[in-house]
């Protein structure tokens, strides 16, 4: 996931931008919002005039919470009280009962502060004493506990933006997962081994001496001394440096022989070009080679070599390396090792004076 978020973290940016612009202009054009808010409660006690018993109280008043936003004659009564709709009425009030108490809450949000607390009492009003507006609530049974004074306000927009920030994280790590399983990348070393069936060595864990073994077991590979080693790059982004990595590659083994068997002359690739210059005894040839195609002539020069290693860098895209691959078979070309890119190789060849790295 470290790597999807390094490759692809501008997606879940882009998603959280969008999802919370989209979120603070919705809540722009709701504008603010006014609450005020009634107290009722459902009436109990023991004298004659009593409607209800304390624990008949208690569970009228969870009924009496459900039933006063959906009863038809309250709303219109309070709608007509209002000047507006019924179902204009129906979305703003709400009733709530808190358990375990016969007390009742009536919120009612209004399109401002006069609004909302005309609509809290009208609401207390046609439900409390002797006279309810509808035949649903019995008479005598809510009595009114508090009529609203003030009414807060809200906007909305916090949440609604804190909304769509989370919404965006989570619709960001989707596609991000989404686009990662559809284009599956090359992220280590063990990856770019799998994909060409060969052993992978990661540049960063070669030392001057194993660049020495390196050599000498690709000289085996290819059974022919002093050989022809052809580094094939799988990208193009890797092709641009690949002159210089293969010169590095040549001076790091240069200055590490200890042991040559063989004295002979050979052809030196340096920055693409080659050079006839007479060097250690056994050396191979390090041959930077352009990007294959499907030209027969383009890879004529990887055709002639002994020994073929793919160069590819972390983040190469599985598609890419595997339609190279289906081309080089194609021609009967089968790489034998390859070579794993995890960091810059401009960085790397900015220290070609430094001794066992590359």
């Amino acid at each position: 996931m470290l790597r999807a978020l390094q490759r692809r973290g501008w997606v879940l940016l882009v998603a959280i931008l969008v999802t919370t612009a989209c979120a603070y202009v919705v809540a722009s054009k709701h504008g603010e919002t006014y609450t005020a808010e009634s107290t009722a409660v459902v009436s109990a006690g023991n004298s004659p005039q009593s409607v209800v018993t304390p624990d008949q109280a208690d569970l009228l008043a969870n009924t009496y919470a459900v039933l006063i936003p959906k009863d038809a004659v309250i709303l219109r009564a309070v709608a007509t009280r209002l000047g507006t709709s019924v179902s204009d009425v129906q979305k703003r009030l709400s009733v709530f009962n808190t358990t375990g108490t016969a007390l009742l809450a009536l919120d009612y949000r209004g399109t401002s502060a006069a609004n909302a607390i005309a609509g809290a009492a009208d609401a207390l009003r046609a439900i409390a004493g002797d006279y309810p507006v509808s035949p649903n609530i019995i008479p005598g049974s809510i009595g009114a506990v508090q009529t609203p004074t003030k009414a807060s306000a809200s906007s909305g927009r916090a949440v609604l933006v804190t909304l769509g920030v989370i919404l965006g994280v989570a619709l960001g790590l989707l596609l991000m997962v989404v686009w990662e399983r559809a284009d599956p990348r090359i992220d280590r070393p063990e990856d770019l081994s799998q994909e060409v069936g060969s052993p992978t060595s990661p540049v960063s864990a070669i030392s001057q001496s194993g660049v020495n073994a390196l050599i000498a077991r690709w000289t085996d590979l290819a059974e022919r001394e002093p050989s022809r080693i052809a580094l094939v790059p799988v990208t193009a982004d890797v092709q641009a440096d690949l002159p210089k990595v293969a010169l590095r590659f040549s001076q790091v083994h240069e200055n590490g022989a200890t042991a040559p068997r063989w004295t002979r002359t050979r052809d030196h690739v340096a920055n693409g070009e080659d050079a006839t210059r007479p060097v250690g005894i056994g050396t191979p040839v390090v041959i930077a080679c352009e990007l294959p195609s499907a030209d027969l002539t383009a890879l004529q020069p990887i055709m002639d070599c002994d020994l073929v290693v793919l160069v590819a860098r972390r983040g190469t895209p599985r598609a890419v390396l595997r339609e190279l691959l289906d081309s080089l078979t194609e021609f009967g070309i089968s790489p034998k090792w390859a070579i794993f890119l995890s960091r810059r190789t401009v960085g790397l060849l900015g220290e070609a004076t430094a001794p066992g790295r590359f």
